[in-house]
C-alpha cells in the first residue's frame, strides 16, 4: 500500500492583488506550519509531485525551508502539469457579461464592474459558484477554457502517473483544492460533478488529504485536515 498526501497550497492573494497566483502572508505562515507538522511526523518520503502554478511552488519551498532549518530533506520535486487548477474564474469573467443579461444577481455585478466600481468579495464568490455550476453541469462553457470533464480526466492523468511510484511509497502532492478535490473524489467513487465542485470549495488553506493507492485502486484516509493550524485565525478556505 502507498500512501500520497495532497495537500493544497497556503492562502494565495484573492481580492488583494492583481496576481492570484501568489501566496500571501498568513499563506506563508500555514505552508511553514505545515513543514514543521512534517518535520514532527519524520516520514520517509519517496517522491514529491508539484503542480504548475506559483502558489504550488511556493507552498512546496516554504515546507522545504522549514525541513532544511531542522537538518531534513524532500526528494527533488517532479513538476506535474496535471495538478494544475481548473480555469473556472476565467470562465466566470468571460461569460459574466453575457449572463448577466438573464441573471439578476450576476447582473448587479456586471453593471458594478461597468461603472468602473470593484465588485466585493463575497459578491465574486458568489458569482463563481453561481456560474461554475452551471458549467460542471454541461450547461455552459467556453472554447477558450478548458471544460470540467477535461479537467477531471487531466487529474486522473496525474495520479496515474503518481501510481507509477508502486507499492509501499509515500509522495508528497502540491495542487489546488480543485485538483485534491478531484482525486479524492475519484478515490471514492462520486458521480454527482456538482458534489466534486462542493469538496473543492470545502478545502482549506494547507489542508492535508490523504489517499493511499495499490495499482489502480484508490482509497481515502483522511480529508481536508489542519492538524498544524493550531491557531483557527489561520484555517481559511479562499
Amino acid at each position: 500500500m502507498s500512501v500520497a498526501l495532497f495537500i493544497r497550497h497556503g492562502k494565495a492573494s484573492a481580492f488583494s492583488s492583481t496576481d492570484y497566483d501568489q501566496l500571501s502572508p498568513p499563506g506563508v505562515q500555514q505552508s511553514e506550519l505545515l513543514g514543521g507538522w512534517l518535520a514532527r511526523q519524520a516520514l520517509a518520503v519517496d517522491a514529491v509531485f508539484v503542480g504548475p502554478r506559483k502558489r504550488h511552488a511556493q507552498t512546496h519551498e516554504a515546507v522545504v525551508r522549514v525541513l532544511a532549518s531542522r537538518g531534513m530533506s524532500l526528494p527533488e520535486p517532479v513538476r506535474l502539469p496535471e495538478l494544475d487548477e481548473h480555469d473556472g474564474i476565467s470562465l466566470v469573467f468571460k461569460l459574466l457579461p453575457t449572463l448577466g443579461a438573464e441573471d439578476p444577481q450576476l447582473r448587479n455585478i456586471v453593471a458594478a464592474m461597468a461603472r468602473g466600481d470593484k465588485p466585493s468579495p463575497d459578491d465574486v464568490l458568489g458569482a463563481f459558484k453561481r456560474i461554475t455550476r452551471r458549467w460542471v453541469r454541461g450547461e455552459i462553457g467556453h472554447e477558450e477554457v478548458e471544460s470540467w470533464a477535461a479537467f477531471r480526466a487531466r487529474v486522473a492523468r496525474a495520479m496515474d502517473r503518481i501510481v507509477t511510484l508502486g507499492r509501499g511509497k509515500t509522495a508528497l502532492v502540491f495542487t489546488s483544492a480543485g485538483a485534491v478535490a478531484a482525486a479524492a473524489a475519484s478515490s471514492l467513487d462520486v458521480r454527482d460533478e456538482e458534489r466534486v465542485l462542493d469538496l473543492s470549495w470545502s478545502l482549506y488553506n494547507g489542508s492535508i488529504t490523504e489517499l493511499d493507492f495499490t495499482g489502480e485502486r484508490w482509497g481515502l484516509r483522511t480529508f481536508n485536515a489542519t492538524p498544524h493550524l493550531t491557531d483557527r485565525g489561520l484555517v481559511t478556505s479562499v
